[in-house]
């Protein structure tokens, strides 16, 4: 058995080394807020990897448990990525962890996407979703704006994005939100912040990302989003949306997204107004629009998120289609309006009779499969 699992490793790696060998360019730079540097033979495909999800990409089940912190093993399929890749890797994983997990407390304090900087990274979350939440559409509801939330941060640029921390025009009483210092929190009935967005592509989505917690938390409150005068959308604070976002793990609030159309190129006034009673909180994180086809700028941040892997049980596996229609939705909508983000086959990867520990984990050879299907979207 441990020739067995030396071999299966050696052959993983030599499988994903050939997949990231023949790894394109990101093709050329495009005009969007500043040229990226142009690729070269010496320049890396990928400067740095950052892997965010649960258990299954901190390696959990997978042989020898040679990881630290909370990566249980570097044979899961994230280490296994990260020495094919050969650049400065992180795992940002933990046992549990739900997508409220991963934007609140990986994604948001742990990423800053940078136009050029050759940045990958890969999301896995969900099956702690499907399994401890389940099917309603409160649970769904949760899991498509924190997955949202992470993934349009991942991928677009922070030359596409206006911190709530800078914006300077607004009224009322605004202060810095000290859990996530990007934002800017408010308990003022009445009080705005304002900013004028470019969009550069005609029919791109304003994306806006704002924190959502439960009662235990904070006392959430709703603001209005307006564009160019016009009322849009509603962001609801208190994160009513059927369900606790409360995870198996303890998180209490994370971030969630609205995206709406913006319409006609050039500048736009957006403008977010807290309309909830005095007392009540709210944080505006960020907002901001692609400017770039970015599967075709190089140097552009790269996202590759896996659909979530099949299981052993059988009423398990009745529920996870939904979270992974989720993945295919909210993907295809990120894609259309000019985000790098490819969904890796990992759904479809793994054969219940051979590939798992248990009725969640994969084992070495599930663990090779899944970091195969990963190389195979690049």
């Amino acid at each position: 058995m441990w020739i067995a699992k030396v071999f299966l490793r050696v052959s993983a790696v030599a499988i994903l080394a050939v997949n990231v060998g023949l790894m394109g360019g990101c093709g050329s730079a495009a005009s969007v807020s500043s040229a990226p540097p142009s690729s070269t033979a010496t320049q890396p495909q990928i400067a740095s990897v950052t892997n965010f999800g649960d258990s299954i990409t901190c390696g959990y089940y997978a042989a020898p448990a040679d990881g630290s912190n909370n990566v249980y093993s570097m044979e899961g399929y994230a280490g296994l990525l990260n020495a094919t890749i050969a650049s400065p890797a992180q795992n940002r994983c933990r046992s549990g962890d739900q997508a409220a997990d991963m934007a609140r407390l990986w994604v948001y304090p742990n990423a800053v996407p940078t136009l050029g900087a050759r940045q990958l990274y890969t999301v896995l979350i969900g099956t702690n979703d499907a399994n401890i939440c389940g099917a309603s559409a409160g649970c769904l509801a949760n899991y498509s704006q924190a997955l949202g939330a992470s993934l349009a941060w991942l991928a677009m640029p922070a030359s596409d994005k206006v911190l709530a921390s800078s914006m300077t025009g607004g009224t009322g009483a605004w202060s810095p939100d000290t859990a996530l210092p990007m934002g800017m929190a408010t308990t003022v009935s009445g009080s705005s912040l304002a900013v004028t967005v470019n969009q550069a592509v005609a029919n791109r989505s304003l994306y806006v990302a704002f924190r959502a917690g439960d009662p235990a938390v904070m006392n959430g409150g709703v603001a209005t989003l307006s564009v160019d005068g016009k009322a849009v959308a509603s962001l609801n604070a208190a994160g009513k949306n059927g369900h606790l976002i409360q995870t198996q793990n303890g998180v209490l609030d994370t971030v969630f997204l609205v995206s709406v159309p913006l319409g006609a190129v050039g500048a736009h006034k957006v403008t977010v107004t807290m309309t909830s009673a005095d007392g009540t909180f709210f944080s505006l994180l960020w907002m901001g629009t692609p400017s770039g086809s970015y599967a075709s700028v190089d140097g552009a941040p790269r996202v590759v998120i896996g659909g979530v892997t099949v299981s052993t049980s059988a009423t398990l596996d009745q529920v996870i289609p939904s979270y992974n229609s989720v993945v295919t939705q909210t993907v295809a909508a990120m894609v259309a309006d000019g985000m790098n983000i490819k969904i890796a086959p990992t759904a479809t990867a793994l054969d219940t009779a051979t590939d798992f520990a248990d009725f969640l984990h994969p084992n070495n050879a599930g663990h090779a499969k899944l970091a195969a299907a990963f190389s195979s979207a690049f």
